[in-house]
């Protein structure tokens, strides 16, 4: 009988432990990793929109960071094995500064969406009790006046009440609006230079490459031409 008990429960276990593994893994998914130019597709100039896709793409730079160091690391101890040991190391060198500056634009605007997107959060709630406060000294103006005016009519307290609110609302929205078209102001000063910032370093990207290509073009003539005879 307890031969039976066992074998059932060991069979359970055989039997749940895929499953949990399964579910295991679903919960730490990895992150998926691309090369450096596959994140230059997959993350353009200007088309982060969103924060979750600023922070996958954070992730995705990270992960791509510690395979370029992973990729040089390998590589460079194959130069080690080679004739030529300096010149492969410095070929090796110079790709991994190319991945590394061509990923660094993606990284730099997806850290920007996230902290304008955590300072235009605060605005939102700024503005939001900044409103509340509006109407709760909108209806403490309101008793204010009602104290205040004298009791000289029906008519005149109402048309006294009526301009004091009128008043201080317009006022109040004045000071709102204003507010808020320098917020707004603000966030496309900012918008306009993580653009320009991004263009730089693209454009720096593109130097680099056409420079490493004239490199390699100049020491394939001269590895082509025939050494003089004596």
């Amino acid at each position: 009988m307890k031969y039976l008990l066992h074998t059932c429960i060991a069979t359970a276990f055989l039997l749940a432990g895929p499953a949990v593994l399964a579910q295991d893994t679903a919960d730490k998914a990895p992150v998926q990793v691309y090369s450096a130019k596959e994140l230059q597709q997959r993350y353009p100039a200007d088309s982060i929109k969103s924060n979750e896709v600023a922070e996958r793409a954070v992730a995705e730079v990270t992960k791509a960071r510690a395979d370029i160091e992973e990729r040089f690391a390998a590589d460079q101890r194959a130069c080690y094995k080679k004739f030529f040991t300096t010149s492969c190391i410095d070929k090796i060198k110079e790709q991994r500064r190319i991945d590394l500056a061509s990923i660094k634009p993606i990284e730099i605007e997806a850290n920007s969406y996230i902290r304008h997107a955590k300072v235009d959060e605060r605005d939102r709630r700024l503005a939001e009790k900044n409103a509340q406060n509006v109407e709760k000294a909108a209806a403490n103006a309101d008793k204010a006046v009602d104290e205040r005016t004298p009791k000289e009519g029906p008519g005149a307290t109402e048309e006294a009440q009526r301009k004091a609110r009128a008043d201080g609302y317009a006022k109040r929205n004045a000071e709102f609006a204003e507010k808020q078209r320098l917020l707004k102001e603000n966030e496309e000063a900012d918008a306009q230079k993580r653009a320009e910032n991004v263009k730089r370093y693209e454009e720096k990207v593109r130097a680099s490459e056409e420079k490493q290509k004239e490199i390699a073009r100049k020491k394939a003539e001269k590895a082509a031409v025939p050494p003089a005879k004596p």
